[in-house]
């Protein structure tokens, strides 16, 4: 990500989801919180001209998500605030659709996901952001100034729990390994010198320590709405991807294998490079 001097800092999606963060660059986050210092408002919904928009901001107020938002966003630098009015706009006559003015306009990676974050939960984003996503109706749009840029937030769904991380015995593994492997995700998120020593067979490499790179392409890689099995060398890193995916948004459940490739001595079990 690049932050030249006098311009508007680009946020990858490990800014703008404390797990990410976490997992990868944990000073990345702070960061990203003490943003919130900085002064910004939380604008009125694009497109509100119409009637159907002016009654979403008037009942916008009363709404007050618990739990967790899915959402996407367009975001862009300062000066291009009127033409995300207008491309809210065009979103909202249904000339275009948010996911492809995200993929061709917005300054954020997940752009290249149609501006999807995936579920967010209080605090994990800056302030003004969280204020907009957590009172903005699932299906509706609202803007909001951060020291990151202009967002367009689109709120996609809402859930009053977030869902949790299972965890999962090398017995269990063993079980899904005998059965059909096309219905499940498998995800290795060790190093490559790692998997290189000894390997699952069926899994697929993932290392944890560049997440960054892949988590923007991993709703396209991986089926969201199979069981999906992570595992590591003990069991630590494999849970802090696992709790990433489900923020993502993969719901067909998330799984971390215990005891890991240490615990592992079955007949799947692949040496060498």
């Amino acid at each position: 990500t690049t932050r030249g001097s006098g311009s508007v800092r680009r946020p990858d999606s490990k800014m703008l989801l404390r797990a990410v963060s976490s997992a990868i660059a944990s000073s990345s986050s702070v960061a990203w919180r003490r943003s919130a210092r900085t002064s910004s408002r939380v604008a009125s919904f694009i497109g509100a001209s119409s009637r159907r928009d002016r009654a979403s901001m008037m009942t916008s107020a009363a709404v007050n998500h618990p739990g967790q938002v899915k959402v996407a966003h367009i975001l862009v630098e300062p000066k291009d605030a009127g033409l995300l009015d207008e491309l809210g706009e065009q979103i909202a006559g249904g000339a275009a659709t948010f996911a492809d003015v995200a993929s061709e306009h917005s300054k954020c990676p997940s752009g290249k996901q149609g501006g999807v974050l995936g579920w967010i939960s209080r605090g994990q984003t800056v302030g003004e952001f969280e204020q907009a996503a957590f009172t903005t109706e699932v299906g509706a749009t609202a803007k909001a100034t951060t020291t990151f840029g202009v967002h367009l937030i689109s709120v996609l769904d809402a859930r009053a729990e977030a869902p949790t991380v299972v965890d999962v015995t090398i017995q269990d593994l063993q079980e899904v390994l005998e059965g059909d492997l096309d219905s499940v995700n498998l995800i290795d998120v060790r190093e490559p010198n790692e998997w290189d020593g000894a390997r699952i067979e069926a899994f697929t490499l993932r290392p944890l320590s560049t997440m960054q790179q892949w988590t923007p392409t991993a709703m396209d890689d991986f089926d969201v709405s199979k069981p999906t099995y992570v595992i590591c060398a003990a069991g630590v890193r494999s849970m802090r991807a696992a709790s990433v995916l489900l923020d993502l948004g993969f719901d067909g459940g998330v799984y971390n294998v215990q005891g890991g490739m240490y615990a592992y001595s079955g007949p799947n079990l692949v040496t060498g490079a």
